[in-house]
């Protein structure tokens, strides 16, 4: 049994990861107070409520996590922000909204500065204890450039770009670290972004409980094997 950490566990992908751990100490993170309530106590796991774009919140929580657990054995990084809209089409009202400024800081402060600041903020802890893993949830936009997200596509390619520089850094001090890259999923991510998509598209995406799956085949690994990146979509969806 292990002590887990997982980010963004309140709905979603964060929440079908927590319900295929749940035989181990997990800990859960959110912004969303009443959803991550839910998901915990339906499971009998620890909850924080933080923000991962505020460094102070971030110190605060992980600094009561360490009076409770003596180790982290495993860091999840599954909280994030979806943005969609061309330059040209900002005009639009859907894109506008989505696109103000202030919220462009938000997404970029959450999917990637608020992943580096969980990384680096847990780093010390696994290499005192002597080893960790690290999985990232990040995306397909992580991998390839796809023009329609433009700052999306800027957010997951960055987390992507942090993981491999520290790579080998984290390899010498025995923690692992593994990026998941899903394409379309069937969560209400694009809804909570007022972007909701049509149904068949939706349609054609992956089931949360497929990426958690593929975060438990990389959680089970022997630590001795590591795998630098996965990519996992519906065959549904080329």
């Amino acid at each position: 049994m292990k002590n887990v950490i997982i980010t963004g566990a309140a709905n979603g992908v964060g929440k079908a990861i927590a319900n295929i751990l749940k035989d181990n100490n997990l800990i859960l993170i959110d912004i969303n107070k009443e959803n991550l309530k839910k998901t915990a106590e339906a499971i009998n796991a620890k909850y924080y409520i933080c923000d991962i774009s505020d460094d102070k919140e971030i110190a605060n929580t992980i600094e009561k996590i360490q009076v409770n657990y003596k180790t982290i054995d495993c860091l999840i990084n599954c909280a994030g922000m979806w943005i969609s809209g061309d330059l040209s089409k900002m005009e639009e009202p859907i894109y506008k909204q989505m696109n103000q400024l202030e919220r462009v800081k938000k997404v970029i402060d959450t999917n990637v500065f608020g992943t580096i600041a969980m990384i680096t903020t847990i780093f010390p802890i696994m290499k005192e204890q002597g080893y960790g893993q690290i999985i990232n949830i990040n995306s397909q936009s992580g991998v390839m450039c796809e023009p329609p997200f433009p700052i999306y596509n800027a957010s997951k390619i960055g987390a992507n770009a942090f993981r491999k520089a520290v790579q080998n850094d984290l390899a010498q001090n025995n923690i692992k670290i593994t990026d998941v890259c899903p394409g379309l999923i069937q969560t209400d991510f694009y809804k909570r972004a007022n972007n909701e998509l049509p149904e068949k598209i939706m349609n054609n995406g992956l089931a949360p409980e497929d990426v958690a799956n593929t975060v438990r085949f990389v959680f089970d690994l022997p630590h001795e094997i590591t795998i630098p990146s996965i990519e996992v979509r519906s065959i549904k969806n080329y």
